[in-house]
């Protein structure tokens, strides 16, 4: 399924962009799934998709777990996971959904993993545009940053796009405000993305530092899925602080039974393995 050049790629950028990789088949149960997501948000929905101006991101639906899962596992999404890790195991976390109409603010620069307890190298979003896009208004990387400093998180302050999460609760050094530096130097900082179009299907390390795009009279509807795996080289970090803030982290109850400690291989009880049948070694 993957060649050695996406594979390297992603190892090296922290992104790989896969042209023409989903089929339209699934391309169009995967937007029946986005579009029954909207229609049946979760707990931990932002936004409404009513008025003229729309941003709605829903993040790990219980509900659609299943659903998504099933998904998952007929398009293979697993396999393809293992075969960019060379992992045994790999899998699924949840789905992330984003619908932007009319005006709406970019998603700020940020990691996922100064948000959750990931560790390891084996983590993945598998970003999936549902209309075409240019780079700019797709999601875009600092490339290479999957590797480097964990920032600390943001509260998506449109007026303060830098301001921290975590603060004095944590030891995370602010992130600085990637877009003013870029804007005034387009030197200051490495940044790399792609084109889309649906049917493609991006891959990004959620500690890449990344960026999504906004909607505006250039791009009046915005829908992009996101789909989260992660392998053998996955485990629980206990990186956050035991403090009051956006995001609270419960114990996670294990596979074995239990809850996850720090160090732990990243197998909670209530997800599940998406490469069954073992690693499919398709490397062109």
């Amino acid at each position: 399924m993957l060649t050695k050049g996406q594979i390297s790629s992603f190892e090296r950028d922290g992104i790989v962009k896969l042209p023409a990789f989903i089929e339209p088949a699934m391309l169009g149960k995967l937007n029946a799934a986005f579009d029954w997501s909207i229609a049946n948000p979760g707990p931990f929905v932002t936004g409404a998709a009513t008025g003229e101006n729309v941003h709605v991101v829903d993040n790990a639906n219980p509900d659609a777990y299943q659903m998504y899962s099933e998904l998952v596992i007929e398009n293979g999404f697993g396999h393809v996971a293992a075969e960019l890790w060379n992992s045994d195991y790999v899998g699924f976390f949840a789905e992330e959904i984003y619908l932007k109409k009319g005006k709406s603010m970019p998603s700020y620069w940020h990691q996922d993993t100064v948000y959750s307890p990931w560790g390891g190298e084996h983590w993945a979003n598998f970003w999936i545009p549902l209309v075409p896009m240019t780079a700019e208004q797709a999601i875009r990387i600092v490339r290479g940053s999957h590797k480097g400093i964990m920032y600390d998180g943001i509260t998506f302050n449109p007026s303060d796009p830098t301001e921290p999460l975590w603060g004095d609760a944590a030891n995370f050094p602010r992130l600085p405000d990637i877009t003013a530096e870029y804007e005034a130097d387009s030197t200051s900082w490495d940044i790399l993305g792609f084109d889309v179009l649906p049917g493609d299907m991006v891959i990004l390390h959620p500690h890449a530092i990344h960026s999504g795009g906004k909607s505006d009279a250039n791009l009046k509807v915005r829908r992009n899925l996101v789909l989260r795996f992660f392998g053998d080289k996955s485990h629980y970090s206990d990186h956050l602080p035991d403090a009051p803030g956006m995001y609270d982290n419960d114990p996670i109850p294990a596979t074995g039974g239990g809850f996850l400690a720090d160090g732990d291989p990243y197998r909670p009880a209530s997800m599940v393995q998406v490469n069954v049948g073992g690693h499919d070694t398709k490397i062109l």
